[in-house]
């Protein structure tokens, strides 16, 4: 991304959030605020996510994996989890739609400074209040200390915590996100949810093509997409983290689980998948 500008693809995402919404009626993740941050008109929604071929697939994606990590998320929280760090949060809402209000939770929204001026003023825009839990940490992940800007707004070292990073693995480099490993497993008894995508090996003929139109459309506005894993290669890099339950669930697990509620889902294996590592 630009150094001034906020993420292209935190809008992209957020439109898919708001599309699933509109089109699906949140039957995957329900989401009251996706519209309402996304500021846009609906027949503007409608017209991007039928914009592009297989779209269903990203949409249901985006939605799918954020509702695996809200489950997993609310799963640590009854172990006593009390702090959530969401790393590349973008127009990310849980913390709006946050169920667990009443037990003092602290929600740390980790993101670029031009993003997360964005986002506020977005909200401002909206007219949406700020609940007193989230907590904006400005980050530049290829640059800064993710732990050390942490720890300046606040967070505890020494309690577990719970992080995602859902859509930024592919825009990170290998070092990125090797620090970014190494720092959430030095927080004792955390837990990671994440998503990555394979080489374009694991696609068919026709998502290659798309997926080589996209690559090429994120290269041109600056935010490049070219870290892939094989999934032996994810678990081994874990397991060198010390992370010893890792749940590696692929688009064909997460088609099964979550297809049924959208409707005119487009079939195929995108080499696309959800990870779920406890240490």
């Amino acid at each position: 991304m630009k150094p001034n500008e906020p993420s292209r693809t935190a809008l992209i995402i957020a439109r898919q959030r708001a599309a699933h919404q509109v089109l699906d009626h949140g039957s995957i993740l329900y989401d009251p605020f996706a519209m309402k941050i996304l500021r846009e008109d609906e027949k503007d929604v409608l017209q991007f996510a039928n914009k592009h071929p297989l779209a269903s697939i990203g949409r249901l994606f985006t939605a799918a994996r954020s509702r695996i990590a809200e489950d997993a998320l609310s799963r640590a929280v009854e172990r006593g989890v009390r702090q959530i760090v969401i790393l590349g949060a973008g127009l990310d809402t849980f913390a709006l739609r946050n169920p667990h209000g009443a037990l003092e939770i602290r929600i740390y929204e980790v993101d670029h400074p031009a993003t997360q001026t964005w986002k506020l003023e977005r909200l401002a825009e909206a007219q949406i209040a700020l609940p007193p839990w989230p907590i904006f940490v400005p980050v530049d992940f290829e640059r800064d200390d993710v732990g050390e800007k942490l720890v300046g707004a606040g967070f505890q070292e020494n309690s577990p915590a719970f992080f995602t990073l859902l859509g930024v693995v592919p825009y990170l480099t290998q070092d990125a996100i090797g620090r970014t490993l190494d720092y959430i497993s030095s927080i004792q008894n955390s837990e990671v949810v994440f998503d990555y995508m394979e080489p374009p090996e694991a696609f068919s003929e026709e998502l290659r093509q798309i997926e080589k139109a996209r690559a090429e459309q994120l290269e041109r506005i600056g935010e490049r997409s070219d870290t892939r894993f094989e999934p032996a290669g994810i678990a081994a890099i874990l397991r060198s983290h010390g992370f010893c339950a890792v749940e590696d669930i692929d688009f064909q697990e997460i088609a099964s689980r979550f297809g049924r509620a959208v409707q005119g889902l487009a079939p195929g294996h995108a080499g696309l998948h959800v990870v779920h590592a406890k240490l």
